[in-house]
């Protein structure tokens, strides 16, 4: 098969029929047969020969490759096959088998204009006179390449193998309907929205992307203030119609239509405000559930991750480990296992770093009991100094990859609560609350705080002399 019709559907070429009627249904919501007839028309052709490619027997398939490797592609099959029952009563006659290499042009349709339906009941002829005998195959065995055409008088009717995802004009005039229904459906709330979401679910594809595309302008419409900036407070107000609408839309994963109908930067936006508003799916591998102190689990997509986590390759190591649900490797943190707080202040963690120095110090107050105590109390305050630095130490050491993951997971939070939803202002955003402190913060750290960052040190010396001057 000419490698024209795969690049037609954007896909490797395949034997999985599923695969190219998804490949067909994605494609289709970019072309629309009353705006571009000529397109839908070669998308549906290619998606007839591919589906006939991949129905061809395997050992028919594997001599046409044998043959195209070493001759040139035969001519094309005359026409007289697909032609032979063009003009048969009623105009009805045309035929186009779905396994045959040539499946020709599809009927145009006038979507402006309501007619008969494009499949009526074969059963039933008389139920819809004058319509073209379209008969839905999905399943059938594909015909030998090689059948001789029909003979007959009478005309074949017309076979073609119709995706559920194709539309009428009744599809699109009812696209059209709910594009004019939104002013009502986003003044009446819910119960209205809820009616809007069940007319469009039952819209074949092409129409859906229409409606949805309107349904996108609305929302954009309403997140923007009087000054043009969009805002978290209206992003917020909208969770209640964006919620039920994502099942409905494939949101935030189907983005075809925002990429195609959109700017650019639009896009981006939108997609970003989808997946900070819709909670993540399970198994969806561009968003982890992050397990948070005092806040449960806290969605972070991959792109914020890399942005806060850029200076900590080997938290973001982990994290990527995470998000293709393997665990993620263990590793215990030098830095954070000798000085803790020094450790967690460096990354700008200060939750972490009062925690810490909170360990620390009661390790110090201990040493010094331990120190004016005899006897059995002494080894016992001195032993539970030790546990309470050890433990303080080892906690914050083996667990460094995941603060740092938590972190990111709170910072993208507040950047969306500040409604940073631009993928470059949300970047930068990001990367400056991940980056590692400054030497001015440093100093200004060691100026202040070196009593509380080093005291506990000497109690920790003393308390080691002791024991062993004893």
């Amino acid at each position: 098969m000419s490698d024209s019709a795969w690049r037609l559907l954007g896909l490797e070429p395949t034997r999985d029929a599923s695969a190219i009627r998804r490949a067909y249904a994605r494609r289709l919501k970019l072309t629309r047969p009353d705006e571009d007839a000529e397109g839908f028309q070669s998308l549906l052709a290619a998606r007839e020969r591919a589906l006939a490619e991949a129905r061809r027997p395997l050992s028919e398939a594997w001599q046409d490759s044998e043959r195209d490797s070493g001759e040139e592609e035969p001519a094309d099959e005359p026409a007289e096959a697909s032609e032979a029952g063009a003009a048969g009563p009623g105009g009805a006659g045309v035929i186009v088998e779905s396994g045959s290499p040539d499946p020709g042009p599809a009927p145009e349709v006038d979507p402006a204009r309501p007619g008969p339906p494009l499949v009526r009941d074969l059963e039933n002829p008389a139920s819809a006179p004058g319509a073209p005998a379209l008969l839905v195959r999905d399943s059938d065995p594909a015909p030998p390449i090689d059948a001789a055409p029909a003979t007959d008088a009478a005309p074949t009717p017309l076979v073609i193998d119709i995706a559920p995802l194709e539309a009428g004009p009744a599809q699109w005039q009812e696209a059209r309907a709910l594009e004019a229904d939104l002013p009502p459906f986003l003044r009446d709330g819910a119960d209205s929205l809820t009616a809007w979401l069940a007319r469009a679910r039952r819209l074949p594809a092409g129409p859906r992307a229409l409606a949805e595309a309107a349904l996108l302008r609305a929302l954009f419409g309403l997140w923007r203030g009087p000054d043009g900036r969009l805002t978290a407070k209206r992003v917020e107000a909208t969770r209640a119609a964006i919620l039920p609408a994502a099942p409905v839309f494939g949101w935030p994963r189907e983005d075809a239509v925002l990429a195609a109908r959109f700017d650019p930067r639009d896009a981006a936006v939108a997609t970003q405000i989808l997946r900070d508003v819709i909670p993540p799916e399970p198994g969806d591998p561009a968003v982890v559930a992050v397990p948070v102190f005092l806040r449960g689990r806290l969605p972070l997509q991959a792109a914020d991750a890399r942005a806060f986590l850029e200076s900590a390759p080997r938290a973001l190591k982990a994290y990527e480990a995470m998000r293709q649900r393997v665990p993620p490797p263990r590793r215990l943190c030098p830095y954070a296992l000798l000085a803790p707080h020094v450790w967690a202040v460096a990354h700008r963690r200060w939750g972490v770093a009062l925690a810490a120095l909170a360990g620390l110090w009661l390790s110090f107050l201990l040493s010094n009991v331990a120190m004016d105590e005899t006897g059995g109390r002494a080894i016992a305050c001195g032993a539970l100094a030790l546990l309470v630095w050890a433990g303080t130490a080892a906690v914050t050491a083996v667990r460094a990859d995941r603060i740092q993951i938590a972190a990111a997971a709170r910072a993208a939070r507040r950047a969306g609560r500040k409604g940073v939803y631009a993928p470059a202002e949300r970047a930068t955003r990001l990367r400056r609350a991940g980056a590692r402190m400054g030497g001015w913060g440093w100093l200004a750290l060691i100026w202040g705080g070196s009593i509380a960052f080093i005291g506990p040190y000497f109690g920790l010396i003393a308390l080691i002399g002791t024991a062993l001057g004893g």
